[in-house]
């Protein structure tokens, strides 16, 4: 995960146990509000007053409302990643498709945290620090597996591994951007992401991967279902509070 700083014009010093509570006071409060009432509703005077904490304080903390939001988003995923642990090979098509549906199922339970991170990813307003946190949320696992697949010769010869990471991020946050939005409905989310993620690999890579994903893809077409994979262990099942 990049590093993210609470407050980057602050120097290390400026991280007393008081200062360090007050942070995770607000962190905690953020996390609800976001659960609670979304982006919309969370207004620092409501987030200061539900944490014990002067605005004044927030900004030294903070320094900027989009940065807090983006540490809550941060630390729910990072819980939720905790908290799960997979029985598919992470560097496989089954391993990184298994993932992508398992996280994106589990946003129909946190609809405000995803509204949250596709909002702040799409801003031209978002620092870069803000935006490559929420993209390394996503990219970050295509880009080491993509690095295997260059080094096993399953890449093509023109696609480079960060790029292509990069532009699946792109991808996938479009789709779930379109979802938030209600352009795309429930029913279409998965399959339309599923679908769409597929399509990228068969176009970057080659071989044995491609006809796996083809396969992939010819039998959602034909059958409607989603590949099967075993139930991962851990806590699954969590609320829009990450708990």
């Amino acid at each position: 995960m990049s590093g993210l700083v609470a407050n980057p014009k602050k120097s290390l010093s400026y991280s007393s146990e008081q200062i360090i509570d007050r942070r995770r006071r607000l962190l905690t409060e953020a996390r609800r509000m976001i659960a609670e009432g979304g982006l919309e509703n969370l207004s620092i005077r409501k987030l200061c007053q539900r944490a014990d904490v002067a605005q004044r304080t927030f900004y030294n903390a903070y320094e900027s409302k989009d940065r807090l939001i983006a540490l809550a988003i941060r630390e729910a995923y990072e819980d939720f990643q905790k908290f799960i642990s997979y029985r598919t090979d992470p560097f496989s098509l089954e391993g990184v498709i298994d993932r992508t549906l398992s996280t994106n199922r589990r946003n129909f339970k946190v609809r405000n945290y995803t509204k949250a991170i596709v909002s702040i990813y799409f801003s031209s307003t978002t620092s870069n620090d803000i935006w490559e946190t929420i993209q390394d949320m996503t990219q970050r696992g295509w880009a080491d597996w993509f690095k295997i697949l260059k080094e096993r010769g399953s890449f093509k010869e023109w696609a480079e591994p960060g790029r292509v990471a990069n532009e699946m991020a792109n991808l996938q946050y479009s789709i779930i951007n379109d979802w938030c939005l209600g352009r795309l409905p429930d029913e279409e989310y998965l399959s339309a992401l599923f679908t769409a993620t597929l399509t990228l690999l068969i176009g970057a890579t080659k071989g044995e991967l491609v006809d796996q994903a083809e396969e992939m893809l010819l039998t959602f077409h034909v059958t409607g279902k989603f590949p099967e994979f075993p139930m991962p262990l851990g806590r699954v099942a969590t609320d829009e509070n990450g708990d």
